[in-house]
C-alpha cells in the first residue's frame, strides 16, 4: 500500500522486477559478474550456423538455428543455383550472404566456373559448366541467402556477448522449487477456495 496526495491509501502494483526472496539475483563476485565475451564461439556460428550455441551447451538452440538457418540458406541455394552468391553483380546482398561462411567459398567456386574474363560462360561454347539462373528465380535465391546471412547475424550476436548473472538466474528460476502456500492461502483452500 502506498500513502497518495489525499492522505488514503491506494494500491501500488507488485515490482515486476523484484522476485521471491529464494530468486533474488545473489551477490557476484568479480570473476563472474563480468560479461562473457565468446569470440571462437561466434566464429563457429559464422561458420556453421548454431554450431556457437551448441559449444556453449545451448544444445536445442543450437539443433534450431542450424535447421531453420541452414535450411534458408540451402533453399535459396537450391531454388537460384550458385549463381546467387555474386559479389561484383550484386554486392550489397552478397554483404548479408556473407554472414554465413560457405557463401564466400561458394562465390569462389562460382568464379572459377566462369571463363576467364570472369564472365558467363556463352550458350555456344563447347563446355559450358553450369547454367546460371535469371529473372525472379534468381532474386528468390538471393534473397532468401541474404536473409540467412542476416539471421545468422543475430545468431552471432547472441552468440559473442552472454551475461553469466541472466543465464544464472533462468537456471534457479528452472530449478526453483514451488512456493509453500501462506497460512491464508491454506486456509482460503482448506474452506472451498471461495471468498
Amino acid at each position: 500500500m502506498v500513502i497518495g496526495w489525499s492522505g488514503a491509501e491506494t494500491f501500488a502494483p507488485p515490482d515486476p522486477w523484484a522476485g521471491p526472496a529464494s530468486l533474488e539475483r545473489p551477490d557476484l563476485s568479480d570473476s563472474t559478474a563480468n560479461p562473457r565475451w565468446h569470440i571462437a564461439g561466434a566464429i563457429a556460428a559464422w561458420l556453421v550456423p548454431g554450431l556457437g550455441h551448441w559449444l556453449l551447451g545451448q544444445r536445442k538452440r543450437g539443433v534450431i538455428l542450424l535447421i531453420s538457418i541452414g535450411l534458408l540458406w540451402t533453399s535459396g541455394f537450391f531454388i537460384g543455383g550458385v549463381g546467387v552468391f555474386d559479389r561484383a553483380g550484386h554486392p550489397i546482398w552478397f554483404l548479408g550472404q556473407m554472414l554465413i561462411a560457405p557463401s564466400i567459398v561458394v562465390e569462389k567456386w562460382d568464379r572459377s566456373l566462369q571463363g576467364p574474363d570472369a564472365a558467363p560462360a556463352r550458350p555456344d561454347a563447347a563446355v559450358i559448366p553450369y547454367t546460371p539462373s535469371y529473372g525472379h528465380v534468381h532474386e528468390q535465391g538471393v534473397l532468401y541467402t541474404a536473409l540467412a546471412g542476416m539471421l545468422n547475424l543475430l545468431a552471432i550476436m547472441d552468440v559473442l556477448y552472454q551475461d553469466p548473472a541472466s543465464r544464472n538466474r533462468h537456471k534457479r528460476t528452472a530449478e526453483a522449487p514451488p512456493a509453500e502456500p501462506t497460512a491464508a492461502e491454506a486456509e482460503t483452500v482448506a474452506n472451498g477456495g471461495g471468498i
